[in-house]
């Protein structure tokens, strides 16, 4: 007997209610100019994007005094940092206040011990959330062992200062933590012993600094130092006494550095300013410096003339300030220790931001938008843009401008997601692939900025100006932010304005620096295996890990990965992230395994579809033009959190091997099949014998009905090529022992049927009988739909088109039947035969016995089968509908939505394709397979023959038992690697025939 579940589909769980999300498939790539914003004389809105409906808002149920107070706090602690900050740079200017860096100065005394007087508190960011105890509350339910729980961060050490730390690095290689200071100093602190190690001293006591930015290299034995004296220092960390070898400086009035970036490949340092300039300087790190350098220290900016301050009064007077400066200019010497490196004046990119560049980062192998490039600088401006930059032959070069609403104050990339800190306590999202914004989290409170933000595995830790470091989960849904966990008090931290993280060994930290202290913090997760493949800096692991051989053993190390995303379509607001972290994968294995050409499409309101093409590389004297195959597949998979987990004997989301089978989410549907084909098409590659083009395209929606999948495939069918043959592994056996061929589909028109009175829910005791009620209108005109005793769909024409059962098919037929023991007519039905089916009837009002319902809504299905037209059978349902209810001659209003449809499909079992995975699947398991089709549907296939005009073949990797879309969905391992196999087989037979 066939399982009930053999013949489930991707397509079928579309929802009409499924909430899309506002992501818009043109990518931004305009270079744009765009006005400062934040906390500017004037506020300026942006005049284009906006952001209502990209919003999650977040209703935190803070008293709203404290709130009004913490803004006044913000405010005025601001404006005495930049009235004193100005004095201390009177060129630099004063027409707006800086949200960096308030001059919240304590007396206090440095210690190195400190006792918490509680744990992390949790956050409540609403009154209905529950969230109090650092518990995950919307990913997983409570009862099953598999719940994912918040980890809540461990306090390891905390150290006090006398002012404010500006911003603050890690080093892991040395265990050493260097932290900036506002009135000038670097501390070095030892994670061993968490004590003071050294102080180094940027400025002096006549030219006070504040030290805003800071680097390593990646040997971490030199550190960059930038700050409010327009100048970069170099300390070189070998050395005892920490000396300061080289000093950047700009012939430019750059004013102050407010970011800093070491580019390690081409030794070069880039500079954001306060003049809204890019700077950078070549400079080589291996040079050995001589003892003395003979320099003109007057080109330094606190040293050299300025034609309006340094400029006499009446009859050649000085004020204090001047003498002083002029004292200063005349007693320094012009040898020094240290080498000076000028910025060429051609090494600069003036107004590359209208606004202050608070932030810069390079990212390096992320394929922007299709470029050719792979390396780019990305900058983040007070103008609300963050640029994205290439590098020329020693220039750089605008390619693309990503536009928020808000100053950009800072920005962390994780994979080839950019997150973006602005300055109205919200946080965007971008796909730096596609060029769209994913995401967008709001909090409320104008005056609260995101001054700092880091991201670890599903969590963001943003340092705001009035609600203090708090890490949040971006595992969230629409209306609330969960994990929300207050991880400083601002009596004893003050205002943070820096986080980092940073891994040693197997756990990783976070350093926290503010106005009154600086904090280490353990943010391990038990659970750390997939940020080896998201988090940049492992980014080569991924490569190294995959061996040439591309064993067996590989490939489930691979598998292991990929089902670890939890690439759920049906909850894009919940699992968008880990989509596009899963593309990434793919793209990233592809290329490694020499894909020619790899790139991600960007779907309005979904997640991307990869394409990937592998060129032929047999040793072929042959020149006629080769074979093309497109292979589809998809890296979604159905929900297995919340109560689905409940039931699960394993982690969904962790590859589990028990009795010769893996278990995990998406392990038979379809990630397993997808890697099969991939490392059978890897394999032939590597070992040049591949003979024929092979294009993978691989979508992220099919579960929900392949959302924008045909508009984009259609945009881009240049890009992809003629195609020959489309192949796909998305399908079953009709049991766990015989192999089979999958030749058919039917497909589906699902509908939403609303009939609505314009008198609200009644009491069927007052007016019962009074007038026509929507449900039964509702029943009327469903049951003219079917014909009770012949089952037969009464729509004018339905059955005109429908195939007859032609001998060859009636023999096969046949033949599954006596193999099952069933009967041949059920068969006939479940797969030949058009139906019709009403899934859910629900009416509004309070559900019980006595009251008329205003609104009644049904949803309903009709699968129909090949050669029957797609369009001319939705307008006939349509059509028949309106007719019976105006036949009913009633009051109500009836409205109809077909919210999902899919072609259904016929292959030709007895073309060349399946002529030759039928040999293989006697070749590879010793019996002949079964030519079947199902009554599911998989929306693409038949749109990929019509598009591309090809024939498409299906091969089914898992068996019945395989649970795909249940509890304990398995695959196993024999069919796996045997699918690889006869792919292997059946690539080369196809590039030859």
């Amino acid at each position: 007997m066939i399982p009930p579940h053999s013949n489930i589909h991707e397509g079928e769980y579309v929802s009409h209610d499924r909430k899309p999300l506002p992501i818009n498939s043109v990518p931004s790539t305009e270079n744009l100019i765009s006005t400062p914003r934040g906390h500017t004389p004037i506020r300026l809105n942006s005049p284009h994007l906006s952001m209502a409906e990209l919003s999650i808002h977040n209703h935190r149920h803070n008293n709203h005094n404290n709130n009004n107070n913490n803004q006044q706090f913000h405010q005025s602690s601001s404006t005495l940092h930049n009235e004193q900050h100005n004095q201390q740079q009177p060129s630099q200017s004063s027409s707006s206040i800086i949200p960096h860096f308030p001059n919240f100065s304590p007396e206090m005394t440095q210690s190195s011990e400190f006792t918490r007087s509680s744990t992390p508190c949790s956050l409540d960011f609403s009154s209905n959330d529950g969230i109090g105890n650092g518990t995950n509350n919307n990913n997983c339910g409570t009862n099953s062992p598999y719940v994912e729980e918040s980890h809540i961060p461990q306090l390891i050490h905390k150290w006090t200062h006398t002012h404010s730390i500006l911003c603050c690095v890690a080093s892991p290689i040395n265990k050493l933590l260097y932290c900036g200071t506002q009135d000038g100093k670097v501390l070095i602190y030892d994670m061993d012993t968490y004590s003071l190690t050294k102080i180094i001293q940027c400025g002096s006591t006549e030219q006070p600094i504040s030290i805003l930015a800071m680097s390593l290299n990646e040997k971490n034995d030199f550190l960059f130092v930038a700050g409010s004296d327009s100048l970069i220092k170099i300390y070189d960390l070998k050395t005892q006494e920490l000396q300061c070898t080289r000093v950047i400086y700009s012939l430019i009035d750059i004013g102050d550095i407010f970011s800093i970036h070491w580019c390690e490949s081409s030794s070069t340092i880039y500079i954001g300013a306060q003049n809204a300039s890019i700077l950078w300087c070549h400079i080589s790190l291996d040079e050995k410096l001589i003892e003395k350098h003979h320099h003109n220290i007057e080109k330094l900016p606190h040293f050299r003339y300025d034609k309006f301050f340094d400029s006499k009064g009446p009859g050649g007077s000085q004020n204090t300030l001047q003498t002083q400066h002029d004292l200063l200019r005349k007693s320094s010497t012009k040898k020094t220790k240290v080498k000076l490196f000028e910025c060429k004046n051609e090494d600069i990119v003036r107004f590359a931001h209208n606004g202050y560049i608070y932030c810069l980062e390079i990212v390096h192998n992320i394929n922007i938008n299709n470029s050719n490039d792979k390396d780019f600088l990305l900058s983040g401006g007070g103008d609300g843009l963050v640029n994205i930059w290439t590098f020329g032959n020693n220039t750089l070069k605008k390619y693309a401008s990503l536009e928020n609403d808000e100053s950009v104050l800072s920005m962390k990339v994780q994979d080839s997601l950019l997150y973006v800190g602005l300055g109205d306590c919200s946080i965007n999202v971008w796909d730096l692939v596609t060029l769209q914004m994913i995401r967008s989290f709001q909090f409320g409170g104008n005056y609260d900025e995101v001054l700092s933000l880091d991201v670890y595995n599903n969590s963001i830790f943003k340092a705001c100006s009035s609600s203090g470091l708090v890490k949040l989960s971006t595992m969230t849904n629409s209306s609330n932010l969960s994990d929300g966990i207050m991880m400083s008090v601002p009596e004893e931290d003050g205002i943070i304005n820096a986080v980092k993280t940073f891994s040693i060994d197997s756990k990783t930290f976070l350093l926290a620096g503010g106005t009154k202290s600086l904090s280490l913090w353990d943010i391990s997760e038990p659970n750390n295996f997939k940020e080896q493949i998201t988090s940049p800096a492992n980014s080569s692991s991924l490569s190294n890990s995959i061996s040439k051989k591309l064993t067996n053993d590989d490939l489930l190390c691979m598998l292991k990965k990929y089902v670890s995303y939890k690439t759920i379509s049906k909850n894009p607001q919940l699992y968008l992230e880990e989509s596009r972290h899963c593309a990434q994968f793919l793209s990233k294995l592809l290329n490694k395994f020499g894909a020619y050409q790899t790139k991600l499409l960007p779907v309005e309101n979904g997640n991307p579809i990869v394409v990937s093409e592998f060129k032929a590389n047999a040793n072929v004297k042959d020149t006629t033009k080769k074979t093309r195959i497109l292979w589809y597949a998809h890296y979604d998979v159905v929900d297995a959190t919340k109560n689905e987990a409940i039931d699960w004997s394993t982690d969904p989301f962790v590859l589990t091997p028990k009795e010769g089978n893996l278990y995990a989410r998406g392990v038979s549907d379809n990630k397993g099949p997808t890697l099969a084909a991939i490392y059978s098409v890897a394999e032939l590659y590597e070992k040049q014998e591949l003979n024929c083009d092979v294009v993978f395209v691989i979508e992220g929606e099919e579960e929900c009905g392949s959302v924008g999948f045909q508009q984009v495939i259609s945009e881009n069918k240049s890009l992809i090529g003629e195609i020959d043959w489309i192949m796909l592994s998305n399908s079953y056996w009709l049991d766990d022992i015989t192999p089979c061929l999958n030749y058919g589909l039917r497909g589906v028109i699902n509908a939403s049927i609303t009939i609505k009175s314009d008198k609200p829910d009644r009491h069927s005791g007052v007016d019962g009988g009074v007038s026509g009620e929507p449900t039964m209108d509702m029943m009327h005109i469903l049951s003219k739909l079917m014909d009770p005793v012949s089952k037969k769909i009464q729509l004018p024409g339905f059955y005109d088109n429908v195939l007859p059962l032609d001998k060859d098919s009636e023999k096969l037929y046949d033949k599954i039947a006596d193999y099952l023991g069933i009967d041949a007519k059920t068969l006939i039905v479940k797969w030949k035969e058009p139906s019709l089916t009403i899934h859910k009837i629900q009416v509004s009002g309070p559900n019980n016995n006595t009251v008329i319902p205003q609104l009644v809504n049904a949803t309903i299905s009709m699968r129909i089968v090949p050669n029957q037209d797609l369009e001319i059978i939705k307008k006939s349902l349509i059509d028949s509908l309106i007719k019976n209810f105006k036949d009913l001659k009633s009051d109500n209003h009836l409205s109809i939505e077909i919210f999902h449809e899919a072609e259904p499909w016929l292959g030709d079992y007895q073309n060349k394709v399946y002529s030759i995975l039928y040999n293989n699947i006697v070749k590879h398991w010793g019996q002949e397979p079964l030519f079947i089709r199902e009554g599911g549907t998989i929306p693409s296939i038949r749109f990929l023959e019509k598009c591309f005009n090809a024939q498409a073949a299906q091969i089914p990797c898992g068996q019945s038992s395989d649970n795909a879309h249940l509890k304990d969905e398995k695959l196993r391992v024999l069919n796996l690697y045997k699918l690889r196999s006869i792919l292997t087989d059946s690539f080369k037979e196809l590039g030859n025939a």
